[in-house]
């Protein structure tokens, strides 16, 4: 299947856009610190994150006590597992592999834990869930069964079930609180393919390209802001092209490259991933180097969001504040999830806010809420699971 962003994965990485060939830049000296070093190392940061707190203006600060809450969100039997969003009420989604190797769309909460959403009636063999809104409605695919393996993108709401949007293939990546769902349709050629909104007065709009064969939208906003990639004119056949915005309750919509709202030099965006409080998630190249970036819809300013040692950033989800989520490519095969937030201090591996004793490996952060609350993937006692990590906002 097509992962987000039009990418063409494994099943096992349709979730995950995975910076790929780019190496191990990311890549350090194993050997632990001395005790004294780890000790006076983690003083200083304590010291550093209180005057951060001191000085917040909003959005994420570092935890007071110590390190964030975490929680284990597990699998359903299988071996990999992809948490993808969180909404306000602190409900997640995503998707895991059952026993058997095949996926099915999941729904967490911490009163009822892990909810086998795949297991229901209409969803199929094969199922994900990559969004859900603020309503609780939750996007997605699923396979009708059949062995063909084509998904059916679908919004799915406990009181109604799953409906589906397209009569022939298309993934569905995001929603929003007034019903609109944006994905991929496939085209009669499977190796084309184009973004869409859709709505349940109009239905299925395609947005076209930017001159290219192919686009993708993986965002929106409440405000009815898409953003996603597309293809230009001399793009190579896997080539992700630029990165694009699309007013949907605009008078007259048009496809719009995002580099044409760029102020800052030096930047080629690639791929948006997000888009909240203002703000445009995505990656790129700045300067030659491939990093996160937050672009500013008021002020037309990129910010790179920086990276770890050196390596490739993506960021992938924001909330109404400005912080970013997202990872960084390790090496070919593993990541290291990150958070980004001026309160912060800026980007940082997610798992600096945890206790390194607790046993986790975060590789993906995938989704945050307004409330502090980031989910992802990584592994917890070298087992392969979700996960639910909070931090504290700015109380000014």
């Amino acid at each position: 299947m097509l992962g987000r962003g039009g990418h063409a994965w494994p099943a096992a990485l349709s979730f995950a856009l995975v910076a790929t060939s780019l190496g191990c830049g990311a890549c350090v000296d194993d050997r632990p610190p001395s005790p004294g070093v780890a000790t006076s190392s983690r003083a200083a940061a304590e010291t550093l994150n209180a005057d951060l707190r001191a000085r917040c203006t909003s959005g994420l600060v570092p935890p007071a006590q110590g390190f964030a809450t975490i929680t284990e969100i597990p699998s359903l039997g299988g071996r990999l597992m992809f948490m993808q969003d969180i909404n306000d009420d602190g409900v997640a989604v995503g998707s895991a592999q059952i026993a058997g190797g095949s996926y099915h769309a999941i729904r967490y909460t911490d009163v009822g834990g892990v909810q086998d959403l795949g297991a229901l009636s209409g969803f199929g063999t094969q199922s994900y869930a990559s969004a859900i809104a603020s309503d609780g409605s939750i996007a997605g695919h699923a396979d009708h069964g059949d062995g063909t393996g084509a998904q059916f993108g679908h919004r799915y709401t406990a009181s109604g079930g799953r409906t589906e949007i397209c009569s022939t293939g298309c993934s569905v990546w995001d929603l929003n609180g007034g019903g609109q769902m944006v994905g991929l349709l496939l085209g009669q050629n499977p190796a084309t393919w184009q973004a869409f909104v859709w709505e349940q007065a109009g239905g299925l709009h395609p947005l076209g390209t930017l001159g290219g064969a192919r686009s993708s939208a993986t965002g929106i906003s409440e405000a009815g802001l898409v953003v996603g990639n597309a293809q230009l004119p001399d793009s190579a056949s896997g080539d992700v092209g630029h990165a694009f915005i699309y007013d949907s309750r605009a008078a007259h919509p048009v496809l719009e490259d995002l580099n044409a709202r760029a102020r800052t030099p030096g930047w080629v965006l690639r791929g948006a991933n997000d888009v909240a409080g203002g703000f445009v998630i995505g990656y790129g190249t700045h300067n030659q180097q491939s990093r996160a970036f937050r672009l500013d819809l008021a002020t037309g300013e990129v910010h790179d969001l920086g990276t770890l040692a050196g390596s490739p950033s993506i960021g992938w989800a924001g909330d109404s504040t400005g912080d970013v989520v997202g990872w960084v490519a390790k090496d070919d095969h593993s990541n290291v999830a990150f958070v980004y937030g001026p309160s912060l201090g800026g980007l940082h591996a997610l798992s600096d806010y945890v206790d390194p004793g607790q046993g986790w490996d975060l590789q993906q952060a995938n989704g945050i809420n307004n409330r502090g609350a980031i989910v992802g993937m990584g592994t917890h006692q070298g087992v392969t699971v979700g996960f639910k990590l909070t931090l504290p906002l700015c109380n000014r």
